[in-house]
């Protein structure tokens, strides 16, 4: 069997239900594995379980501004191989128009809530071993973006938190690591045009050598991560931005 293959695997995977997270799903399967998808529009991800006649994937309809529910989900989980947090919301706001239930908001869904996942996944002994956690993060994580202050906050937390539990959870057979998109088309992406002008969004395009991803894009990566391929790699944050932040 290949070392890239996910094949007897299953993955748990936080905001499954869109974007990034459901384009993994699918490419879950596709590399032989199975998912457990956590998200609140659940119908897309459940019509495709019941398309391709998955028995070991399953779907839960999950507010991750809850930690309530966030358990009860959990409760339904058995044994894993791998956890994704891919769930993210993002919007724009300047520090001098600082919003604190937004970033609460924001900063419950980004990070908080892959704490408690990943807290109680280990409490609960919920990993097989070997394991591997992916956070998906961003690169307004790593560099400074106008208005995007309290978005980068929290993806920049994830990035440490990579390094962190790499060097906590080595000695548990647990790697951890990061992917650091730039700019995908998801929706996320498309609602910026609620608060960025076409001029704005074009600008923007124009820093991308290999143009704005795809879900796929940093889907396939954190597949390789999920896989025995990549079983000497902990404690990264891997970057997927097009060639954006290797240019002045």
């Amino acid at each position: 069997m290949s070392k890239f293959s996910l094949k007897n695997k299953i993955i748990l995977v936080s905001g499954a239900t869109s974007g990034i997270g459901l384009e993994l799903c699918k490419q879950i399967v596709e590399n032989g594995g199975d998912f457990i998808g956590f998200g609140r529009n659940t119908a897309a991800l459940q019509d495709f379980i019941d398309d391709k006649g998955l028995v070991k994937s399953k779907v839960f309809y999950t507010d991750l501004t809850n930690e309530e529910s966030i358990l009860l989900c959990l409760e339904k989980v058995e044994k894993i191989d791998g956890y994704v947090h891919s769930a993210g919301i993002v919007q724009n706001n300047p520090i001098q128009f600082f919003n604190k239930d937004l970033y609460d908001q924001i900063r419950t869904v980004n990070l908080d809530s892959s704490l408690v996942i990943l807290s109680q996944l280990l409490k609960k002994k919920k990993f097989n071993k070997p394991a591997s956690v992916v956070f998906v993060s961003s690169i307004s994580g790593m560099y400074g973006m106008k208005g995007n202050g309290i978005y980068g906050i929290t993806k920049s937390a994830l990035n440490i938190m990579a390094k962190t539990y790499a060097n906590e959870l080595a000695g548990k057979k647990i790697r951890v690591n990061a992917v650091a998109p730039g700019m995908v088309n998801t929706q996320i992406t498309l609602d910026a045009n609620d608060f960025l002008s076409e001029e704005v969004i074009n600008e923007d395009k124009k820093k991308y050598p290999l143009g704005y991803g795809e879900p796929e894009d940093v889907a396939l990566p954190i597949v390789f991560l999920l896989s025995e391929a990549s079983r000497w790699i902990t404690g990264q944050v891997i970057v997927l931005d097009g060639g954006r932040t290797a240019i002045i």
